[in-house]
């Protein structure tokens, strides 16, 4: 096979070819490396395939003549988020209807004392306990009992109410316990409004005071805040430019209207004058062809007389001769 390929290389490579086998390479291995020859030319495809078509009428009748099936109603997932917690509340809210009926503060055995002299505390640390409470609480007056709420684990609730012995001792601490800091929280102070006004529920049930008192809000919120604020503000500023462009544009037209009627005035003001000076030109043309008339007879008239005193001396002059001819006859 080898001096086969060896003949083959001798008949088909160049010279070149050969030279470099001479550098130590056989030429059975410069074969693999020498390129192939060209690709046979053909002319381009001009003429190109028709495609057959046909109508769909003979399959008309395989097509099905019934209605067409009720469209399947598809919810995304953001509205089947807002159906189930819809559903959610409306079920939470039934489920409190029973309970809101049966709630009634006065015939709770745990609440006991006087309404107008209890105090309530919430946002309560767990840490905190009744004489802790009492403790930071007796500053404003002597209280007469403090009752801390648990659960039925007995965990704390986060709440307590503090019943003073007087009621303008109630009064202080709710002006200023608002706010104060117990264990490293600070508690808000409301009077107790479950027996002291008519259909108050507490949040269990869907009532309560609200959010109260509130702190400094976040820094995203405050970001919000502010790009909202911008945002409104910048909104303003638009609707004040879009106003003022129009209060001057309808400015502009008021003075355009006032200055096209001050110009038509004037226009009219400078016609008047131009017909004024034309009718008083007119006068003095009139004048002054009277004037030359007038002068025009007088000439006429002078000429007139002239030529009368002429012939009446050439008639007197006419006379003496004849006169002095007679006299010498």
């Amino acid at each position: 096979q080898g001096s086969l390929s060896q003949k083959i290389v001798v008949q088909y490579l160049p010279p070149r070819t050969l030279a470099m086998s001479a550098q130590g390479l056989p030429a059975h291995i410069l074969a693999l490396f020498t390129p192939r020859p060209p690709p046979q030319h053909l002319p381009p495809q001009v003429t190109k395939k028709n495609i057959k078509l046909a109508g769909c009428a003979e399959y008309v009748e395989f097509f099905s003549s019934a209605a067409n099936p009720p469209k399947e109603p598809w919810e995304s997932p953001l509205e089947r988020k807002a159906r189930r917690h819809a559903e959610k509340l409306q079920a939470h809210k039934d489920s409190q209807k029973e309970s809101i009926t049966a709630y009634d503060p006065h015939k709770d055995p745990n609440a006991s004392g006087d309404p107008f002299r209890t105090l309530f505390v919430g946002r309560v640390s767990y840490d905190t306990t009744e004489k802790k409470l009492k403790r930071e609480f007796e500053v404003f007056g002597s209280i007469k009992k403090v009752r801390m709420v648990y659960d039925q684990k007995g965990k704390p609730r986060g709440y307590a109410f503090i019943e003073f012995d007087h009621e303008r001792d109630l009064k202080n601490a709710y002006k200023q316990g608002d706010g104060k800091k117990i264990d490293g929280r600070r508690v808000m102070v409301d009077v107790e409004r479950g027996r002291t006004v008519e259909g108050w529920l507490p949040r269990r049930l869907g009532g309560g005071r609200g959010p109260g008192r509130l702190g400094k809000p976040s820094k995203k919120k405050q970001k919000k805040l502010l790009a909202a604020k911008e945002d409104a503000t910048e909104k303003e500023k638009e609707i004040a430019r879009k106003e003022k462009k129009e209060d001057k544009e309808k400015e502009k037209d008021k003075k355009e209207e006032k200055e096209g009627g001050r110009k038509e005035k004037e226009k009219e003001k400078e016609k008047e004058k131009e017909e004024k000076k034309g009718k008083e030109k007119d006068r003095d043309r009139d004048e002054k062809r009277d004037k030359d008339r007038k002068e025009d007879r007088e000439k006429d008239r002078e000429k007139d007389r002239k030529r009368d005193r002429s012939r009446s001396r050439d008639r007197s002059r006419d006379r003496d001769d004849r006169k002095k001819k007679s006299r010498r006859d």
